[in-house]
């Protein structure tokens, strides 16, 4: 009011008089955005105004300026928030709220039929975007009966009248259908009908119902041994192709390539040259270079065999499942085996090499004509065969190292198994016979490192040589002219067994040099005995003499893989074969 009586005063002395005042003017002005308080709003270490106007609690422990002391103690102005003690939250956290699970389930049951619900509050209607629908229940009760109503008008149409005479027949079931009654009938057969039957149609059910008992404990067998099988092999699962029950074995082919089978003598091709001697073993030197390459599997050749004594044809074994022989003194294929689904692992002529018999990985043995190129038999115990060797005194048998930890023997003429030797721990992988004192005995070798001497046709071994230093032999080579035979070890040597009298390790007696720990890399003899040949896992070719332990000779021999197998001719003084994965058979003289 003072103000305002001011304010009049100095309006009438300016209407009496014109003079200009002298007193001093008012400074004071109206601030229309004052400063407020807005601590509680702002988050401190986010604030990037350094004006003196902002306020601060005295509270905080960190400045973010140099503000003076008579703003820091100023005290707080401005509107306050209400909610500035509540904690802030965002917009998509969400809320625990209370609430009765059975009210919830009927509320969504209510909303599911009609379309509306309540609230957790009780007092708002929660709709959906086509509104209300005051039938929708109606509907929906009418679909449920309408899908209860068959089986509801079912059981009354059955329901059986009390004191009838369906309740005396039936009992407490229901009288049968129309269609219950047609298919009861026809499922009677003539006899249960009442009308006889002929002796010959009461012969064939008889035989029928004795056929179907048959191949009914014919497939319970079968399963049985199948898995029987399969838990045999399980720990060598990886290492074995997959076994196909009930597979029928490849159809056999063949092919000749010469230019005819018979010469103008009427000899066959499988004939030896003429004027070829056996009589005297030569003189064996060092091979110095390659001298040809026999090229014609797709794949790798696991195995290379000569014709017994004379070496004028050449059997390999590929991977690709194909059988070739060659002849040696033109160089040239002769003749192709086609007869299995997988590689084959092992071949082996037989003494007058007029046949050889096949292994393969698709788990048959067949017995081939080396002339004809016919099948002449098919065996298979469903196992992989590793390894086969004929019986030195008998073509029609041989015996077989298979993945089942056994070795059996086969009939030639028969196609049975007549023995079995089962002593090993692990699969067979190498076969050998040796003469011992007017006896032929054979020894074993397995994966479960035992070297085993067995009695021919007696499944029990007469001899286990046993040593903790022996390794895993995955092959064994006889010696032409003295009592040993060698083993390749796994351990990266050639370890050398007296043969005969007493089976025993020579431990002075060793073969080193090369690498095959992980390759079944056969060895071979030269003729006479004097030098001793292997191949190892980098595809070299090594050459050891036999009386000094010492390597004479080593050749770069195969690439893309182990130089897997080798034979020392049994004529030629210093011709030697090898063959590797890379699918290349090599002659090196």
């Amino acid at each position: 009011m003072d103000l305002l009586d001011d304010a009049s005063s100095v309006e009438e002395d300016s209407e009496t008089t014109d003079r200009p005042s002298l007193q001093r003017p008012d400074r004071r002005y109206l601030n229309a955005a004052p400063s407020v308080q807005s601590t509680a709003l702002t988050v401190p270490h986010l604030r990037t105004d350094n004006s003196t106007t902002n306020k601060r609690k005295k509270s905080e422990l960190i400045l973010y300026d140099n503000p003076q002391k008579s703003v820091l103690y100023q005290p707080l102005q401005g509107p306050i928030d209400p909610a500035s003690s509540h904690k802030q939250q965002q917009v998509n956290d969400k809320t625990t709220v209370a609430f009765d699970d059975t009210a919830f389930q009927q509320q969504r049951t209510t909303f599911a039929r009609t379309g509306q619900a309540l609230a957790p509050e009780g007092h708002v209607m929660v709709r959906t975007t086509l509104g209300y629908d005051a039938h929708r229940l109606e509907q929906w009760v009418q679909q449920e009966q309408t899908a209860k109503r068959p089986k509801i008008a079912t059981k009354q149409e059955d329901a059986l009248v009390q004191g009838s005479d369906d309740e005396a027949e039936y009992g407490v079931w229901g009288p049968p259908g129309v269609e219950e009654e047609w298919m009861t009938e026809h499922q009677l057969s003539d006899m249960a009908k009442g009308e006889p039957l002929a002796p010959q149609q009461l012969a064939e059910r008889a035989y029928i119902q004795e056929r179907n008992r048959q191949r009914g404990l014919e497939e319970e067998a079968e399963d049985t041994t199948n898995a029987f099988e399969r838990l045999v092999e399980r720990k060598m699962a990886h290492l074995l192709p997959p076994q196909k029950f009930q597979e029928t074995p490849f159809e056999p082919s063949t092919t000749f390539h010469a230019a005819q089978e018979y010469d103008y003598k009427g000899r066959s091709w499988i004939a030896p040259p003429a004027g070829q001697s056996t009589s005297d073993a030569p003189r064996c030197f060092v091979p110095k270079k390659c001298s040809h390459r026999f090229m014609g599997h797709s794949k790798g050749v696991h195995r290379v065999r000569l014709f017994p004594k004379t070496g004028h044809l050449l059997l390999s074994a590929g991977l690709d499942g194909k059988c070739m022989v060659w002849s040696v003194t033109e160089k040239q294929l002769m003749r192709t085996y086609e007869g299995h689904s997988a590689g084959v692992r092992d071949v082996q002529f037989n003494h007058s090499g007029n046949k050889f018999v096949s292994a393969s990985f698709d788990r048959y043995l067949r017995l081939w004509d080396t002339e004809s190129g016919q099948v002449l038999n098919t065996f298979t115990n469903k196992k992989v065969p590793y390894v086969v060797q004929f019986y030195p005194h008998d073509d029609n048998y041989f015996v077989v190292g298979c993945s089942d930890n056994k070795i059996v023997t086969y009939d030639a003429t028969t196609g049975q198994i007549t023995q079995e030797y089962n002593h090993h721990l692990a699969p067979v992988n190498a076969i050998v016979f040796v003469e011992d004192q007017g006896t032929t005995k054979m020894v074993t070798s397995s994966d479960d490192k035992k070297i085993l001497v067995w009695e021919w046709d007696i499944g029990v071994p007469v001899k286990y040589i046993s040593d903790p230093t022996v390794h895993s032999m995955p092959c064994l080579v006889l010696h032409p002219t003295e009592p040993f035979f060698v083993g390749q070890s796994l351990d990266n040597t050639i370890t050398v067994f007296q043969a005969g009298n007493r089976f025993s390790l020579q431990k002075k007696r060793k073969f080193s040099g090369h690498v095959v720990s992980g390759y079944a890399c056969e060895m071979a003899f030269s003729t006479d005995g004097q030098f001793l040949v292997s191949g190892d896992g980098t595809g070299s070719l090594f050459i050891w003499d036999w009386k000094k332990h010492r390597i004479l000779q080593r050749y770069k021999a195969h690439s893309r893989g182990p130089a897997i197998c080798c034979a020392w001719h049994p004529l030629e003084p210093s011709t030697v074969f090898t063959c590797g994965w890379d699918g290349v058979i090599k002659m090196w003289t």
